[in-house]
């Protein structure tokens, strides 16, 4: 753990690198954001598919084609929630809805 005077003064180097090169400070926060978006769609896709086997078990034992059809179904999307790759955006542009 570190003592009150080492966490100044590390925060005065953080604050000394923001301001001498903002940019370069810039990249360290976007890596976190893709980091923390990354988990979110592990754990979206993993619940999902989790959903979705039960379901296809459900759907089996009971046997509903329609269950099956759709939780195969939700299996693809989680698939899809999963392997997605995190786009990246240069700074400062906007975002283009039009793709």
């Amino acid at each position: 753990m570190l003592s009150d005077a080492e966490q100044r003064r590390l925060t005065e180097i953080e604050l000394a690198l923001r301001a001498d090169d903002p940019r370069f400070a810039r990249r360290f926060d976007a890596r976190q954001k893709r980091r923390y978006r990354r988990r979110w769609q592990a754990v979206v896709a993993l619940i999902v598919a989790i959903g979705a086997l039960a379901a296809v078990v459900a759907g089996l034992v009971l046997g509903s084609i329609a269950t099956v059809v759709f939780a195969v179904t939700a299996l693809g999307v989680a698939a899809g929630i999963w392997g997605t790759p995190y786009r990246r955006q240069s700074p400062g542009a906007s975002p283009n809805f039009d793709r």
